[in-house]
């Protein structure tokens, strides 16, 4: 009898690599909101969501960034996107977080805070 591990028959495949800019961590960039879906009533975590289009770039699936409300760091931002949402180019400054899979193509905001008059 064979103990131990059981043996693949083939070896595993390469993960899909998607091509897009490379980041630096941790560098802020600022973007605009292009959609907000808000929290939908009776569902357990749900404080809504959006999407994000990075100053530079054109609005579409592969680069638009998703947007949890909870990863806004600015509490009256926070508050504003639980209860009534974000409002279509609404002007926000993040950090780029890469997506944590292949399947899903574009990355997502986190630290968001928002960018206020005379901010570049």
């Amino acid at each position: 009898k064979h103990r131990g591990p059981p043996q693949r028959p083939f070896p595993p495949r390469p993960r899909a690599r998607v091509d897009r800019p490379a980041m630096p961590r941790d560098e802020r960039v600022n973007g605009t909101v292009t959609s907000w879906n808000p929290a939908r009533p009776g569902k357990r975590n749900s404080e809504g969501f959006g999407f994000v289009t990075r100053d530079g770039f054109e609005q579409s699936k592969k680069t638009d960034l998703f947007l949890y409300a909870d990863s806004i760091k600015d509490s009256k931002l926070r508050s504003e996107a639980k209860l009534f949402g974000l409002k279509n180019g609404a002007r926000v400054s993040f950090i780029v977080q890469e997506p944590k899979s292949a399947r899903h193509e574009s990355g997502s905001c986190i630290e968001v805070l928002p960018v206020r008059d005379g901010d570049a």
